[in-house]
């Protein structure tokens, strides 16, 4: 190879790399729509922390909504780089943020006869519940309960309403929400804050997930450390709601 040619290419090697830093990283993330966290208009408690941790000149973000399950399976498999809203202890194959963004409040929908006599969690016990496909209460919840799960909020609801199920463990604004689309006119009595457990973000087992994982780690605690992070919980979920 004559010199005028290599000194071509090599300067064509060395100029390449830094064009290709200086453009978005693209980050392809999944999670299922809750109210107030994913809202479908792109709002939302979680989108807005997304928002300030990857901004637009920097970073291309890519959002999935999906139900719960096909959440856990994409990034489970690595065919999402970031998903949202995950237990403490989840067996998914993934990475988790170093601290939790929430810590989540699961309301439930009771027969008449089961809020009436209801004494908390231990209430459920040899009761039928159900939940939400993928969301596996019956793993986080330490009372043996004839447990199932659906991909249907609304048929869920028609079954308690009925009094064919005790219990079904969700959110109360979705289930509010669904109340309007029931066959027969509401019974059922929402309590609030039967369960908490804490909520993380997480990341694809892989040297891009590694790196997007420590970049948020940084960033959420500064979004922590100035207030930023508790005054955007309060916005979306009540002005004296305590993220943790």
């Amino acid at each position: 190879m004559n010199r005028p040619i290599k000194c071509f290419l090599l300067l064509c090697l060395s100029w390449f790399p830094l064009q290709s830093t200086s453009a978005p990283q693209t980050i392809h993330i999944v999670t299922e729509s809750w109210l107030g966290y994913t809202n479908e208009d792109g709002s939302g408690f979680y989108f807005d922390v997304l928002k300030q941790i990857f901004p637009d000149e920097n970073w291309q973000v890519e959002i999935d909504i999906a139900p719960f399950s096909r959440v856990r399976y994409l990034l489970n498999h690595e065919r999402a780089d970031m998903a949202l809203g995950f237990y403490a202890g989840d067996t998914t194959k993934a990475i988790y943020s170093d601290q939790p963004i929430e810590v989540d409040s699961a309301d439930i929908a009771l027969t008449p006869e089961m809020a009436k006599n209801w004494d908390g969690i231990e209430s459920l016990s040899f009761k039928k519940v159900q939940a939400m496909l993928k969301y596996r209460y019956d793993e986080f919840i330490d009372v043996p309960m004839y447990y199932g799960e659906s991909s249907s909020l609304l048929e869920m609801l028609d079954r308690v309403n009925r009094g064919h199920i005790d219990a079904v463990l969700d959110y109360k604004p979705s289930m509010l929400a669904k109340a309007a689309e029931l066959s027969e006119p509401r019974q059922f009595v929402i309590i609030e804050n039967v369960f908490r457990t804490e909520i993380y973000f997480a990341f694809a087992l892989n040297e891009k997930g590694k790196l997007l994982k420590a970049h948020f780690d940084i960033e959420l605690q500064k979004m922590s450390d100035s207030g930023e992070l508790d005054r955007l919980f309060r916005q979306y979920v009540g002005p004296d709601a305590n993220r943790l």
